[in-house]
């Protein structure tokens, strides 16, 4: 593979425009980057990663970003390497195989997706391998036979970053279809999000407005039932019936969007498909050979790493909510002070008593973004192997410290105080604030800092920049409007935030999950605050993804992963706090008055169980997949049991005819 300037390429064919974008550090040696780019552009068989290098200069010694992109054939190697599964012409969907090309539409141009693209080529590039021990040229570092090169070029600050490009009129068109227009309120362009971003934030999407339409009906329900009893008539211990409803509700909602989320990875080629790891570029460890793929690679302990989160991270954990705890009960002091200074029943009175709530409630914000860069740092030190490992282990930290955080002041209030007034009271104001503080942080500051801080940056920066802008387009006047165009998207780029994934966003519907429905009974209301929020979610998330953060990388993944099991364990949560509140209830304890206080409690157990039981029932009658796709999934086991028996039929030919031979 040549070095390519790109005044001189021909980049009219999509699939041989630059793809990603390597960033080099200004002071880099020259027989260090002579190393990468030699790396980069070698065959496969040499080592290397067969891709094409481009460069908006007339040299690419003095180019510290390096275009790379690959031929069509080399991206096609590469779908064949990440088994892609893609349509085949008979609508089937299999593996892509390079020696059954034509079985697939390869020669469209939308065969791989723009994401995919750039999928394939990252895929190469984190793939280089050392072929011996040795050490980078023009610096210190070392390398392990066949070690990943770039990722450990990247931890060293040899490379600063790897990132990919985006595509102007795509991501126009998208901008479009997805918030510049009313429609795009009513349904958003998954499979164009899929195509330009991946599966994982497709996926998310997808769920966000699955859930936002979702909260349609609640929220409605909510709504009559709270301006009918306050305004009309006294439902009195109708809220018991809201409360049931709500819980039915959860159970479809999650089996539903399992069923759709299945439905859509089996469209896109990412259900059931079978995915070999390797170790995180982070991972550390003494260098051995894996017994499976017979590689070199750092290994470690189980028993240190076992070591470290319980000896030392979950300590760390419980440290925090004990923390978390006295906040809380600072809270509660608070209020109880102001109580005591104030008349509660004036109109001063009723403002100042929102003070410890709404104040409580920017203190668990705060202290979550604390605990958060705590838990991160945690799980890096802890060392994990694999990427999913290390997601897991974040997932299981953040989830139990945010639930306790966010939900403790509810449950003691509840089920301690049995404080009904101050329960509605809390959650109502955390809800609330909580949701307004993390759309500024989201919509309105991101949309600030690119609207005035960096538009000032740019137009001071103009004015002292023109002169060599100038000069420059006259020393390189062959360059035609595309080539400027990689150079302006790159510098764009460039200056944009780190996308920081959909963890955060997972985390923050989930919490929004648990003040909508672990205290439906107390406050009706707060689907219909919820659902506010994520009509406006579902675009400033676009809106951040799109203008204020750089094109992230495409995952291919099947679902939402170990997010759906803490939703339903959250659901779950939902049955037993509903039914507490109701058994707590003058209503319902009137009703039962002449019941021993262990026959009361023996009640509301069975009825909890009762519900459980039902919960359980509307899981099993709907059917996590659809029929088509069950019956799509048996034609491919049986098309693959019967090419595995003709393979096998045409070997013992083979054999039978070769023992002829030798006779």
């Amino acid at each position: 593979m040549e070095t390519v300037d790109l005044s001189d390429a021909d980049t009219s064919l999509s699939h041989q425009e630059p793809l990603c974008i390597i960033e080099l550090p200004a002071n880099i040696q020259p027989q260090t980057k002579d190393w990468l780019l030699n790396l980069i552009q070698c065959s496969p068989e040499d080592g290397g990663g067969g891709l094409n290098v481009w460069s908006t200069k007339g040299s690419i010694e003095s180019d510290d970003h390096l275009y790379i992109g690959a031929n069509y054939e080399r991206l096609l190697e590469g779908a064949q390497s990440m088994s892609l599964r893609k349509k085949c012409k008979d609508g089937s969907i299999r593996d892509f195989d390079l020696s059954v090309k034509k079985q697939f539409d390869h020669e469209s141009t939308n065969f791989l997706t723009s994401s995919e693209r750039q999928r394939i080529v990252h895929y190469y590039l984190m793939h280089i391998r050392s072929q011996d021990r040795e050490q980078i040229p023009g610096t210190d570092v070392s390398l392990y036979k066949e070690q990943r090169v770039i990722p450990r070029c990247l931890s060293k600050n040899i490379i600063e970053e790897v990132y990919p490009l985006h595509e102007k009129e795509e991501l126009d068109q998208l901008v479009i279809d997805w918030y510049s227009n009313l429609g795009s309120f009513v349904s958003q362009p998954i499979e164009g999000i899929r195509n330009y971003f991946g599966e994982a934030i497709a996926i998310y999407f997808s769920f966000l407005g699955f859930y936002t339409m979702g909260l349609v009906l609640p929220a409605t329900v909510g709504l009559v039932y709270f301006l009918v009893d306050t305004f009309i008539y006294s439902l009195g211990y109708m809220y018991a019936f809201f409360a049931i409803f709500n819980l039915v509700w959860t159970t479809v909602f999650l089996e539903m969007w399992k069923r759709k989320c299945n439905a859509m990875s089996f469209h896109w080629g990412t259900y059931g498909a079978v995915k070999f790891e390797d170790p995180r570029p982070e991972f550390v460890g003494e260098i051995t050979v894996n017994p499976v793929t017979q590689r070199r690679e750092p290994t470690y302990p189980k028993s240190k790493r076992q070591l470290k989160m319980y000896g030392v991270s979950w300590p760390l954990v419980f440290v925090f909510l004990v923390l978390a705890f006295l906040l809380m009960l600072a809270s509660f002091w608070f209020e109880d002070w102001l109580k005591a200074r104030f008349d509660i029943e004036s109109t001063l009175g009723k403002v100042l008593m929102l003070v410890p709530s709404s104040v409580y409630a920017v203190a668990i914000i705060f202290m979550n973004s604390i605990y958060r860069k705590v838990a991160a740092h945690l799980n890096d030190w802890e060392n994990h192997r694999l990427q999913s490992d290390y997601e897991n282990n974040l997932v299981l930290k953040l989830v139990v410290f945010d639930f306790a955080n966010c939900f403790m002041c509810l449950f003691y209030i509840a089920f301690y105080m049995q404080d009904m007034g101050r329960l509605k009271k809390y959650l109502g104001t955390l809800l609330i604030i909580q949701q307004f503080i993390e759309q500024f942080l989201e919509t309105a500051l991101p949309y600030l800092v690119l609207r005035f801080w960096r538009g000032h940056k740019e137009l001071n920066g103009t004015a002292a920049d023109a002169a060599a802008a100038k000069k420059n387009d006259e020393e390189n006047a062959n360059v035609d409007a595309l080539d400027t165009s990689f150079k302006v998207m790159a510098d764009e780029q460039g200056k944009m935030d780190l996308y920081p994934g959909t963890f955060d966003d997972y985390l923050e519907l989930f919490l929004q999950f648990g003040y909508v429905f672990l205290f439906s009974a107390v406050y009706p209301l707060a689907a219909v605050f919820a659902l506010l929020n994520n009509v406006i979610e579902v675009k400033s998330d676009a809106f951040k993804l799109t203008k204020v953060c750089r094109r992230p990388f495409g995952q291919a993944v099947a679902d939402i992963g170990s997010w759906q099991v803490t939703f339903e364990i959250m659901g779950i949560i939902a049955v037993v706090t509903n039914v507490a509140l109701l058994a707590m209830s003058p209503e319902v304890q009137a009703l039962v008055s002449h019941l021993s206080t262990a026959k009361f409690i023996l009640l509301f157990v069975a009825v909890e169980h009762v519900f459980l039981a039902a919960k359980a029932a509307i899981a099993i009658l709907i059917p996590d997949l659809p029929d088509w796709m069950e019956e799509e999934l048996a034609k491919e086991e049986y098309q693959s049991r019967h090419a595995l028996n003709q393979k096998k039929a045409a070997d013992l030919e083979l054999s039978l005819s070769e023992e002829k031979k030798d006779r």
